[in-house]
């Protein structure tokens, strides 16, 4: 009997080489990729950018995405790749940039100040001057811990000379001009207001902008809510088209990509030679791809199932296990006719029951509206037709990570019913309706929103993961490294694992000064 021909193994050869499409692994590998390194990109868990339901492109979960140009690390990244001016244009200010939905208030949060202090003075009128204060104070410690971060400070700081270079550019940051008497990683904007009303669900929305489990630090709150304050946006196909941008740069510069959105090339196994990682195994390939540094941008649960398995109980492997999934952004898919929506509601909308109740999905469920569009015909390109007069309701809510059917047939009638008490009536309007989405299915991709608990001691509350490895040519780059700066965590994990790379390599600058 004929046996079907197998070409023989052989080494493909590479600089760098990422797995994973995670943002800050695109950011790492489209830098050194314009620094002149031979890239080999491998989308190993790539979602894509959406999924299809009844017809309609869906959104895997609401995206609320801030100004790149208020993020130092998101500024620096996408003028050296020339993206700046392109997801500019591509992104659309979303109106208000959050709209609170209480018991007794709705009140939205715009970026301009004379119309946030109207909505502060219609809701809250005795507190309106104590409220106001702490809104400034929110945006005065949002530039100065955006000081800190321009200094470039490793995180998270791994020994002693990192650790001080850490307080190094926080005393430099607080010794600026007009900078507020506490600290950024110690300040409270709303001081003397925690159980305030309007200062809970500001907590509860900061966990919908963030990685990480657990108590909010100062200068998680600080950059995430007051990032979100200066404006929030949306972009079409959401962080998926970012990633895609960015993943781009990566081919431009003579890099090899391997798998795309949606279809993501899967790794299966690392060769290892002691302290070092000589190459990595693709499921669709007999050959060895070898690299003189790799970059890992999966879960570190993903990464740990690609070790032999007499490596994963290891002291090597113990800073991966310690960061763990707890809970995953759980979605629901509605479209409805656009006279379904009340006329006065927002794009973003954070919907509570109770300011004092907490995140559960019992509690808070965030609804992000967004233009609904058809799935384009076979052999079309583009993102489909849009529903002049339909819209998509994406609304979600946090669940335990690992939920079974019975707790996502739960989380899909909890969100339903806080659609029902923010949007009235809509199952008269209700065009569609997707069931509940937590990752994409097939393909092994992570969940689309998870929250991570992490042993850091770094001071800050922000980080998770190191960027350096047991094997000395390995480094990550993927959420997990900085969840407390959601976004702009992925930027600033890219940016430091290009840097390790580079230096590894024998170059010391990823970035241009």
């Amino acid at each position: 009997m004929a046996q079907a021909f197998r070409p023989p193994a052989t080494q493909r050869l590479y600089d760098v080489c990422v797995i994973g499409s995670q943002l800050g692994g695109v950011v790492a590998g489209a830098l050194l990729a314009r620094r002149g390194f031979r890239v080999l990109h491998v989308a190993h868990d790539d979602p894509g950018f959406h999924y299809v339901d009844h017809g309609y492109v869906l959104p895997f979960g609401p995206a609320v995405i801030p100004s790149p140009r208020h993020l130092p690390s998101a500024e620096a990244v996408l003028t050296e790749l020339g993206l700046a001016s392109d997801v500019g244009r591509a992104l659309a200010p979303s109106e208000p940039d959050l709209q609170l939905l209480l018991p007794r208030h709705r009140v939205d949060l715009p970026r301009e100040t004379a119309q946030l202090r109207g909505e502060l003075r219609r809701e809250w009128p005795k507190e309106l001057d104590p409220l106001e204060a702490g809104f400034t104070t929110l945006s005065t410690l949002f530039d100065f811990a955006g000081f800190f971060l321009r200094a470039a400070p490793p995180l998270p700081p791994e020994g002693l000379m990192e650790k001080l270079a850490v307080r190094k550019a926080l005393k430099t940051a607080a010794s600026m001009p007009g900078a507020p008497a506490q600290r950024a990683d110690e300040a409270r904007p709303f001081d003397g207001l925690e159980d305030h009303e309007l200062v809970r669900s500001l907590t509860v929305a900061h966990r919908f902008l963030t990685y990480l489990d657990g108590p909010a630090s100062p200068l998680s709150l600080v950059r995430l809510l007051g990032g979100a304050l200066r404006g929030t946006n949306r972009f079409p196909g959401g962080l998926g088209t970012l990633r895609e941008l960015v993943r781009r740069r990566i081919a431009e510069s003579r890099g090899e990509l391997r798998g795309g959105p949606g279809e993501p090339a899967m790794a299966t196994a690392f060769d290892l030679d002691g302290k070092k990682v000589d190459a990595v195994r693709l499921s669709d390939s007999p050959d060895a791809h070898v690299a003189r540094a790799f970059v890992i941008a999966t879960d570190a649960s993903r990464f740990l199932g690609l070790l032999p398995p007499e490596l994963r109980e290891t002291r090597a492997t113990a800073p991966l296990r310690q960061v763990k999934a707890t809970r995953q952004l759980a979605s629901v898919n509605l479209v409805v006719k656009q006279t379904a929506l009340p006329p006065a509601l927002g794009e973003n909308v954070l919907a509570l029951r109770d300011a004092a109740a907490g995140d559960g999905l019992d509690n808070a469920v965030f609804l992000q509206i967004l233009p609904a569009r058809r799935d384009p015909k076979k052999g079309e390109k583009g993102a489909g037709e849009t529903v002049a007069d339909e819209r998509v309701v994406c609304a979600s809510g946090f669940i335990p990570a690992g939920a079974g059917e019975k707790e996502l047939a739960a989380a899909a009638t909890a969100i339903r019913e806080a659609v029902a008490d923010a949007i009235p009536f809509f199952e008269r309007h209700l065009v569609a309706e997707s069931p509940v989405f937590v990752a994409a299915d097939g393909g092994g991709a992570s969940a689309a929103h998870p929250l991570y608990q992490a042993g850091d001691d770094d001071g800050l509350g922000v980080s998770g993961l190191p960027v350096r490895s047991a094997w000395k040519n390995l480094f990550f780059a993927g959420r997990e490294v900085i969840p407390g700066l959601g976004v702009e965590g992925e930027f600033y994990a890219g940016i430091q694992a290009a840097a390790h790379v580079a230096q590894l390599l024998g170059r010391k600058d990823v970035l241009k000064k």
